[in-house]
């Protein structure tokens, strides 16, 4: 069974993937959230960064994430990374978020077949002639704003040679919210002509096994939200050993904040991307959201924050059976 860890938009970063590998680990490689490529392609430091992602020898196995709708712009930028050696990217048909659907891209995308399918073919027809061992994953929803609109788009993407196909198995219009429609990912699942991956709501251990149990024949398994909330969920699904899971904790989280200070060099940023990481991690300590995470918030200083994490540790134990709970009403 893969195991893979999936992009989370401001959590997922290099220096947080970096970190969990070395603490934790467990997955066998990591999806950067998504680089959006323009007319040029992508930025001088975009492009070093993704280069330094990818092959730094401290860095785990990655895999780069790319958010486009236009030929030119995903083609121009993938050229970039070929002449870099880097072969794979996956494009991002999944993000719900408004600012990014309402431009037609991520699973907005999925609102316009018709645009996609000339996408494909006209990135297809240039790997074809230009990039010809480029490998192209895609991310998907089962459908923007209906069930019905995985048939459509099972037939869309097996018209191209997909190498992969990660199906999060929930609308756009679910956002993250409700229960994934199996129904739907199970059809395109059984009719993919590409291997496919399961992504969504994977959160414990027995929430895996269910997976595995309905789903014997999948051989590749995405966590994200999950595996951010339980930084030891890849151990825990693989049966290995954890050890003093709160020590190791500790370990992993101060050497983020550090990490971190050094990327973003402000102390602000600093306490917010922590505070955006808490927002998953306070379950292992809470049972419901918490006004910790609302008074990390208020930090000034990543003194202040340190302070606050200190006394967490010292007076409050990891929960038996902690889970992430995510929001369940659709809208």
């Amino acid at each position: 069974m893969r195991l893979s860890f999936a992009p989370l938009e401001g959590v997922t970063v290099e220096p947080y993937r970096r970190v969990h590998a070395a603490v934790f680990g467990g997955a066998d490689d990591y999806y950067t959230p998504f680089y959006a490529p323009s007319a040029i392609g992508l930025s001088k430091k975009d492009l070093d960064r993704i280069v330094f992602e990818t092959t730094d020898k401290n860095s785990p196995p990655t895999v780069v994430q790319f958010l486009a709708n236009r030929v030119s712009d995903f083609c121009t930028a993938v050229m970039q990374l070929a002449e870099r050696g880097i072969n794979e990217v996956n494009l991002n048909l999944g993000c719900p978020s408004g600012t990014v659907t309402g431009k037609g891209r991520g699973s907005g995308f999925l609102a316009k077949p018709d645009e996609l399918d000339r996408f494909f073919d006209g990135v297809f027809s240039h790997f074809a002639t230009h990039a010809p061992h480029f490998k192209l994953t895609v991310k998907t929803r089962v459908g923007f704003s209906d069930e019905e609109e995985s048939v459509g788009l099972s037939e869309l993407y097996n018209r191209y040679p997909i190498a992969e196909l990660i199906i999060h198995p929930r609308l756009r219009s679910d956002l993250y919210r409700g229960k994934p429609r199996m129904a739907a990912y199970r059809y395109m699942a059984e009719h993919a002509k590409m291997p496919v991956c399961y992504n969504g709501d994977i959160f414990t251990v027995a929430d895996f096994e269910r997976i595995q149990t309905e789903l014997p024949n999948t051989e590749h398994i995405m966590i994200g939200r999950g595996a951010v909330a339980n930084p030891a969920l890849f151990l825990a699904i693989r049966g290995e050993e954890i050890g003093d899971f709160k020590a190791r904790l500790r370990i992993m989280h101060d050497r983020l904040v550090e990490e971190n200070l050094k990327v973003l060099g402000s102390q602000h940023f600093t306490v917010c991307r922590m505070a955006d990481l808490w927002a998953y991690m306070v379950y292992l300590f809470f049972e419901t959201p918490h006004p910790f995470v609302r008074d990390i918030h208020h930090c000034a200083t990543v003194g202040e924050y340190k302070s606050k994490i200190a006394t967490l540790f010292r007076e409050h134990s990891l929960r038996d059976g902690a889970r992430y709970i995510p929001p369940q009403k659709r809208v």
